[in-house]
């Protein structure tokens, strides 16, 4: 397995604790740093079987001063890889990954598979996490328009969060929807997901846990609490799961960023 080298593990840390250093440009109140660019935020691996993978970033969550950070590819589904006739697995069923340097997990929804977790070296003999920085602006939320979307998209979110012994988390994704109205405040209100929830930062009862995360829809109306649909089991005799579980993380510290 090839192991992270120091300047991966710094560009690692210096996209993902990226929010948490920032400076002032002029007397605008913006704020420029540099952030994760989930453009080109990539997961690459090598099974010991020789085959080559590539998987696109979602979300990011970072223990402050580590380098070994939590990411999350979205979810695909299922196929016959290389395969000459029908594609898609039948029955069918959607996978993601969560990954950290060392270790993996595997969730599946659908066709009675089973969640897995793994060292990396047991499957793969290559596997490295990309996450790129890019130049970013902070854009105060008073300041969330319809002008200043139309300039600033494409947008990421930054939480700064307290875990339950109170260390600093960074919980970083693109914004995937957001609404905003000028003439009553101005509002905001941003929709986005699925991210990863640690469960170092809080328990959310009866959902799934994966690779010591919770998987989670995210809705911030506020910059100091969210509320989260964390994934799991309904509340019937069924083995379905899906985004059912209501959790509420607050003082927080969120942040929007325009990579524009």
């Amino acid at each position: 397995m090839i192991d992270i080298t120091r300047r991966q593990a710094l560009l690692v840390t210096a996209g993902l604790g990226a929010c948490l250093g920032e400076s002032r440009s002029g007397n605008s109140g913006v704020s420029r740093m540099e952030a994760i660019d989930f453009e080109r935020a990539r997961i690459s691996w090598t099974t010991k079987a020789g085959i080559d993978g590539h998987w696109r970033i979602a979300a990011t969550a970072c223990r402050q001063g580590s380098s070994d950070c939590i990411v999350l590819a979205p979810a695909v589904m299922a196929g016959d890889i290389f395969g000459a006739g029908r594609l898609p697995r039948d029955p069918p069923y959607m996978y993601q990954l969560v990954a950290k340097r060392e270790r993996h997990a595997i969730l599946r929804e659908g066709a009675s598979n089973a969640d897995t977790e793994a060292a990396n070296e047991t499957t793969f003999s290559a596997f490295d996490i990309h996450t790129p920085p890019r130049a970013a602006r902070s854009i105060p939320f008073d300041e969330l328009t319809s002008t200043t979307l139309v300039q600033s998209w494409p947008l990421s979110v930054c939480l700064k969060v307290r875990s339950q012994t109170g260390e600093l988390w960074t919980l970083e994704f693109p914004v995937n929807h957001i609404s905003t109205q000028n003439t009553a405040g101005p509002l905001f209100q941003i929709e986005s997901g699925p991210m990863i929830i640690p469960q170092d930062i809080l328990e959310i009862p009866d959902a799934t846990r994966i690779g010591g995360c919770f998987l989670s829809f995210v809705f911030l109306n506020k910059t100091d609490k969210a509320d989260l649909l964390a994934w799991g089991p309904e509340r019937s005799a069924t083995s379905h799961r899906s985004f059912a579980h209501f959790a509420q993380i607050s003082s927080i510290e969120a942040n929007v960023y325009s990579h524009h």
